[in-house]
């Protein structure tokens, strides 16, 4: 029997800032494809993904495309060599100081990633973004490898936010 996805309260909380167009910087899930983290859970429970991405100990990165032309969200990333230096601004998210990006508006995808940790109940959801995979901000206590492409990776890319 394959494993269910699942939220904890924490979770849940933390997934409800992805819904909806809103102020952080970063992709959203559009209302019209998934009104509630309880819309992307059936989703899940009932879609297979296209890739699957083992990261450090129990974590897994798994990457979905809805299809018939269906748009799962907006990509809220980018690489920081396509926007100049007067589109950064410093921003603090989750205890971090972030670039961001600001652009004059964030395009569709298809695609979007649930971020889940293996557990024996199932796959606890700790994110969901639209778009592709993107590696976690880096932080003390990863291990030295994942620590450092993880750094690499978030000095070229930037989260973004449109502009205004």
């Amino acid at each position: 029997m394959p494993k269910e996805f699942y939220l904890t309260p924490a979770s849940r909380r933390h997934l409800e800032r992805h819904f909806g167009e809103g102020a952080l910087a970063g992709s959203y899930f559009l209302q019209s494809t998934f009104e509630t983290p309880d819309d992307l859970l059936l989703i899940l429970q009932n879609s297979s993904p296209v890739s699957v991405n083992k990261q450090h100990s129990s974590t897994i990165v798994f990457t979905y495309t809805l299809t018939n032309g269906r748009m799962a969200g907006t990509l809220g990333i980018m690489k920081k060599s396509y926007l100049s230096k007067k589109d950064l601004v410093s921003e603090m998210r989750e205890g971090f100081t972030i670039e961001v990006g600001l652009i004059e508006g964030l395009r569709l995808t298809p695609d979007f990633c649930v971020v889940v940790r293996e557990t024996l109940k199932g796959f606890s959801i700790i994110t969901a973004f639209p778009g592709d995979y993107a590696r976690p901000f880096a932080q003390k206590g990863q291990p030295a490898k994942e620590y450092a492409l993880n750094k690499q990776f978030w000095e070229e890319h930037v989260l973004v936010r449109k502009k205004g």
